[in-house]
């Protein structure tokens, strides 16, 4: 398997946040870094639930117990985010604030936000790669992971390397991602830097790896769903 040219320096970093949803991508993401040698002590997976830690509403029902079962498997600490009321909340928002981010720390909760400008959204994510339109994946997942690292004061301590599985092949728009760029949390204080290790893979190589590590993909896939991604990313954007 080949390894992408914008490989970074692995012994730079003191941890390495994983971006995991619980897809395949995510998940072959995951498994190369393990591939590389990077100790799972160093890993965090980071799952982030759009429904808001509440009823089902957009996401698969089975999807929290599965992202639980591949941590668990591998021995890697697991720590879930959501913004309150998720997807549903977000939606029906009339007149309110975007609702706070809860997250999962090593001692206990945290919170953010919560406090901006009231809004109104009242529309369906929307079919486009302009993140101001399609705003699930910025309110409940980007926007989320970026709160729980900001608000976390062990992430001033040494650097960090966020990793999530975007492809180059899913998409235009995504093809013009960079591999290995500064993270949007990455200041002089806080070193975070941003890695798509399987950016130029094909999806060949995707489920080839999952093969080779013998890991049960999630039951969507099962199903003959094509990607996991939230029910509304699915029929709502062609870039989730």
């Amino acid at each position: 398997m080949t390894v992408p040219a914008a490989l970074p320096d692995l012994g730079a970093y003191r941890r390495f946040v994983v971006a995991f949803s619980g897809g395949k991508d995510s998940l072959a993401a995951l498994l190369h870094l393990l591939s590389l040698g990077v100790p799972t002590h160093a890993i965090e997976l980071h799952h982030h639930d759009v429904d808001g830690h509440g009823p089902t509403f957009m996401d698969w029902p089975c999807t929290p117990a599965y992202v639980r079962a591949i941590a668990d498997h591998f021995g890697i600490a697991l720590y879930v985010s959501w913004r309150e009321g998720g997807f549903a909340h977000e939606l029906a928002r009339d007149d309110a604030p975007t609702a706070p981010i809860v997250f999962e720390t090593p001692t206990g909760i945290g919170r953010a936000g919560g406090n901006g400008p009231a809004g109104t959204r009242g529309l369906f994510p929307q079919t486009s790669s302009d993140l101001r339109m399609r705003w699930c994946s910025p309110a409940l997942k980007i926007d989320v992971l970026a709160a729980a690292i900001r608000n976390q004061s062990r992430f001033l301590d040494g650097h960090t390397l966020v990793i999530t599985g975007e492809r180059a092949e899913e998409s235009p728009s995504r093809a013009r991602y960079a591999t290995l760029e500064p993270h949007r949390t990455s200041t002089l204080a806080r070193a975070v830097d941003h890695w798509r290790p399987v950016h130029k893979w094909t999806e060949r190589l995707i489920w080839d790896a999952i093969a080779q590590a013998r890991i049960r993909p999630h039951p969507a896939y099962v199903l003959g769903w094509g990607r996991l991604s939230c029910r509304a990313c699915i029929f709502g954007s062609p870039d989730q």
